[in-house]
């Protein structure tokens, strides 16, 4: 099982280098061998919908639309539901780091009772989303086949939660290659899987926009089994798989703990993942050129922040381990380092966005309108970088400290008191200054997350004085 072994002998031993030097490189080997798997996993994901828009697209437009207004509803509450047991890697992380791995299978036993409650609840909250479609379009057609979208969606529920718990526990190891190399099957099986439900191949009806739920349900299935295989068929887990999924009473009071901990972390991506979705409504009216142009510079966003989720996902884990273990040196040590990782990657992407804008938009569209709208909205974009990489990574720190409930409250603050007006007033509005269109939706992103930046470094500092006290 080289595939689960090989990174934790590197990711999870403490540094060894003095706290005086601004990069250890235990620590950065570390940090990358966590963040690099993580960040080839979550583009496959992104590469997932890709394929869905691309393939419904080729079966029509209103089966184009079908998904969109399907994924509309889907993907706010999924990421919110599955945010809460993003908890469980950190905690595992710091059980390690404790020396208390004897609790870890009591820990993963009672987040699989977790997940079950949030499968229902989940499951529910599509269901009562799959029938505000017939309010949304006058489309008769199109509501049915957005609603029969989300419906093929719900049959993937269970384990769409479920691999959240197991992912974490391979996380808390420091091994993040098991998501990545199961991102990579899904992505595989994704075309065909696509071709065969959605345009009917094989004999199978053709289900149109729909089939694409039914793909993505099927796929969440075959990764949560490969998880929990791996599990069982590896020495070090084998024993965790077995106390996991074995038939025993719930300990309420883990179980209410890990809720507790990981509820501001679902409320925390609803109000961020809600606040993108709004501006987008914002600006609807305003015409199909200024949707188009906007739809690309959100989603070439979308990409680029995949790398500092990453490094804060592997922050959390890192700093879980050191805080369980009591390791004040070897915490600071990882904090310089993973803060001078973050600035020199957000260069980097800074400078490639704005010297390629234009080839990077030639990309997703050949209307010249659009690319040449779009290209001043990714200028926008490449300085919304720095203060969205600084509220990623220390939001990850703050998981790793398990401080969660600030993040809930720094989100709703920064995002709906302060980004959702700004964002109207700039974008509909002579206000301020002159209604400035999509790229006053960009200027709110900027000051709500520059300001989120800054409460959550205020707060991490202050925590990191209260985990390590002496």
């Amino acid at each position: 099982m080289n595939l689960l072994m090989m990174p934790s002998a590197t990711t999870l031993s403490a540094p060894s280098s003095t706290p005086k030097k601004w990069v250890d490189w235990k620590e950065l080997r570390g940090l990358l061998a966590l963040m690099l798997p993580l960040y080839v996993a979550n583009l496959m994901h992104i590469g997932m919908g890709v394929i869905d828009t691309i393939i419904a697209g080729v079966a029509g437009p209103v089966e184009l639309a079908a998904v969109a207004l399907g994924t509309s509803v889907t993907a706010p509450i999924m990421v919110a539901v599955g945010a809460v047991l993003t908890i469980v890697g950190p905690m595992v992380s710091r059980m390690r780091g404790a020396g208390a791995e004897n609790k870890i299978g009591l820990l993963l036993n009672n987040a699989k009772a977790l997940a079950c409650v949030l499968m229902v609840v989940e499951a529910l909250a599509l269901y009562a989303g799959s029938l505000i479609f017939h309010w949304v379009t006058p489309d008769p057609v199109l509501a049915e086949k957005a609603a029969l979208y989300v419906w093929f969606m719900i049959l993937g529920v269970p384990a769409s939660v479920l691999l959240r718990a197991l992912q974490g526990n391979f996380e808390g190891y420091g091994q993040t290659r098991p998501a990545m190399v199961l991102a990579f099957a899904g992505l595989a099986l994704n075309v065909p899987l696509n071709y065969v439900f959605v345009l009917g191949y094989f004999g199978a009806p053709a289900l149109g926009g729909a089939g694409c739920g039914l793909a993505t349900a099927i796929i969440h299935w075959i990764i949560v089994l490969g998880l929990a295989l791996l599990m069982f068929a590896s020495r070090q887990h084998r024993l965790h798989a077995l106390q996991m999924f074995a038939n025993r009473c719930p300990d309420f009071s883990l179980c209410g703990r890990i809720f507790r901990l990981g509820l501001p972390l679902g409320i925390a991506s609803l109000c961020e993942l809600g606040f993108f979705c709004v501006v987008m409504l914002i600006i609807a009216p305003l015409g199909e050129l200024m949707v188009s142009a906007q739809q690309v510079a959100i989603n070439v966003s979308g990409v680029i922040f995949m790398l500092p989720l990453s490094l804060g996902v592997a922050a959390s884990i890192r700093a879980a381990y050191h805080v369980g273990g009591k390791r004040k040196q070897a915490f600071d040590a990882m904090v310089r380092t993973v803060c001078v990782l973050t600035f020199f990657l957000v260069l980097a992407v800074m400078a490639l966005s704005i010297i390629f804008r234009r080839d990077i938009v030639s990309l997703y569209t050949d209307s010249a309108c659009v690319v040449d709208l779009a290209q001043h909205l990714i200028l926008l974009c490449a300085f919304y970088q720095l203060p969205d990489a600084i509220q990623a990574l220390f939001s990850g720190l703050l998981r790793g400290c398990h401080d969660t409930r600030v993040i809930t409250l720094i989100n709703l603050s920064c995002y709906w008191l302060v980004g959702f007006p700004l964002a109207y007033l700039l974008v509909r509005t002579d206000w301020i200054v002159p209604a400035m269109g999509p790229a006053g939706a960009w200027v709110s992103f900027i000051v709500a997350l520059s300001l989120a930046a800054i409460l959550f470094l205020c707060r991490f500092l202050r925590t990191r004085r209260k985990s390590f006290p002496h």
